[in-house]
């Protein structure tokens, strides 16, 4: 029993380790492009390049309808079905585009938006749409635990894009280039993802089953809805900015909030790594999902700790080297999103658990509590204290929405052992704090020894076990494989 566990273990900590090593490029890429961006337009044009992007990315939720969630976690509790789901999931996935780029563009036609913001919008949105094809066949190499291809692919395109991307804005090229060359990195994608699943494609005509397919946009409505709400209480407080304050103190808020998510999405790899183990584990095993829970939350505290003190810390200068002059007014925003980074991330993770067990309607309860309380807090506060108040709307909402998703995955998973869990990384945290606030040093080497200080930290407080080291152990010796 302990053997199969470890090997579990490791094998779990595998699939982090390749969508975390892919995340972490990804990310890094996708922020890299945002500073180049930043850089070249300006904070008014990063505003409106801001603007379109959550635009186009409402249609992206409104095709997805909760598709890539479904089929993850139904192939992973029946791989069996692999072709049927695909082509059934692909038929109700090619209607809802059809009606979703019809009604919104017939809904963005009305908004006081210029040309080029329209055909930005149009451009990313067909991007976005073909990502979503994409991740549909990712999803099934999810399921089935090929998180290598899944990293492989990620990679590739984030690479294009990256390559591409960055001379187009070098050489000059404004917003509309910058989404071709976006566009042409999702076709590439596409195109590879769907190769590797070119044996599970089937027939597509001759495969639909409608009573299948009907089952399955039923099912999906109230992942969509989870998706949904949770999109809204995460980003609503950009658009309102826009509306509120303009474009300029959009590209400002933009900039700090982009930093905060793109770390925030790196660590979301765990919980792409592990919601096929979950939602197996909810079928069999109750203390193997206990055990996964409870190691993913030590997990998330050992990491998300120390990145909300290094940001907290080194807002000015994060800002400043980052982004440039221009954006400097984001460093307090910065610091006021970092503070509850860790109520950031689990929320992330507790939301995916509760899908994978199939607690979707809580979700969906949950975040629209949390939409609501964004979207009235939002209107409320930001007209009196701009892009401020905003931020501290954020960092509440997060941490009403903590309250309530820890109360709702007490059912699933028992009680949490917070304190034993928390207090080792959170004084090592401190630790990291009083060094990089004494410290002048250069950022980037600040950063690097702040995060050795945390480590040896950690490492005299004990803060590792031997299942750890074991773990280790397995992964270095290639041992484990599945």
């Amino acid at each position: 029993m302990t053997l199969e566990k470890n090997k579990t273990a490791t094998r779990l900590v595998k699939n982090s380790a390749w969508l975390f090593s892919a995340e972490v490029f990804s990310k890094l890429v996708a922020l890299g492009i945002q500073i180049i961006a930043a850089r070249y337009l300006g904070s008014k044009g990063y505003g409106i390049f801001s603007f379109s992007f959550v635009a186009a990315a409402i249609i992206l939720d409104f095709v997805d309808y909760g598709l890539r969630t479904y089929l993850t976690r139904e192939l992973s509790r029946r791989p069996d079905d692999t072709k049927s789901l695909l082509v059934n999931i692909f038929a109700v996935k090619w209607c809802l585009t059809l009606i979703t780029v019809f009604v919104l563009f017939g809904i963005y036609s009305w908004l006081p938006l210029d040309r080029e913001t329209l055909c930005f919008i149009a451009i990313m949105a067909a991007a976005m749409i073909l990502n979503g094809y994409s991740e549909i066949y990712l999803g099934v190499f999810r399921a089935f635990e090929r998180m290598k291809l899944v990293a492989s692919l990620m990679v590739i395109q984030r690479a294009v894009f990256f390559v591409i991307g960055f001379l187009v804005l070098v050489l000059g090229g404004g917003i509309i280039e910058f989404s071709a060359i976006f566009l042409l990195a999702s076709i590439l994608n596409f195109l590879l993802a769907r190769n590797f699943l070119k044996d599970q494609r089937g027939e597509f005509f001759a495969n639909i089953d409608r009573s299948l397919a009907k089952t399955i946009f039923n099912e999906s409505k109230y992942l969509c809805l989870a998706i949904l709400f949770v999109w809204l209480y995460f980003r609503i407080d950009s658009v309102l900015i826009f509306l509120f304050l303009g474009k300029e103190e959009t590209g400002l808020y933009v900039a700090a909030f982009k930093l905060i998510e793109s770390l925030a999405l790196i660590l979301a790899s765990i919980r792409g790594a592990l919601f096929p183990a979950l939602s197996r584990a909810f079928l069999g095993d109750p203390k193997e999902l206990h055990q996964i829970w409870e190691r993913a939350v030590r997990f998330l505290f050992l990491i998300a700790i120390p990145i909300s003190v290094i940001a907290v810390t080194l807002a000015p200068q994060l800002i400043a080297i980052i982004f440039g002059a221009d954006f400097v007014a984001s460093a307090l925003v910065l610091q006021i999103l970092a503070a509850p980074f860790l109520f950031l991330v689990l929320n992330e993770f507790i939301t995916y658990l509760l899908l994978a067990v199939n607690k979707t309607r809580s979700v969906i309860k949950i975040a629209i509590v949390g939409a609501i309380f964004s979207v009235v807090a939002n209107i409320l506060i930001i007209p009196r204290m701009g892009i401020t108040g905003a931020a501290i709307v954020a960092g509440l909402t997060e941490f009403l929405l903590l309250f309530l998703f820890f109360r709702s995955i007490r059912s699933v998973c028992g009680s949490t052992p917070v304190f034993s869990l928390i207090w080792k990384p959170a004084l090592s945290a401190t630790g990291m704090a009083y060094f990089l606030t004494e410290v002048s040093w250069p950022l980037f080497p600040l950063i690097f020894a702040g995060a050795g200080v945390y480590f040896a930290l950690l490492l005299l407080l004990r803060a590792f076990n031997e299942h750890d080291f074991q773990v280790m152990r397995n992964i270095l010796n290639r041992e484990g494989r599945v």
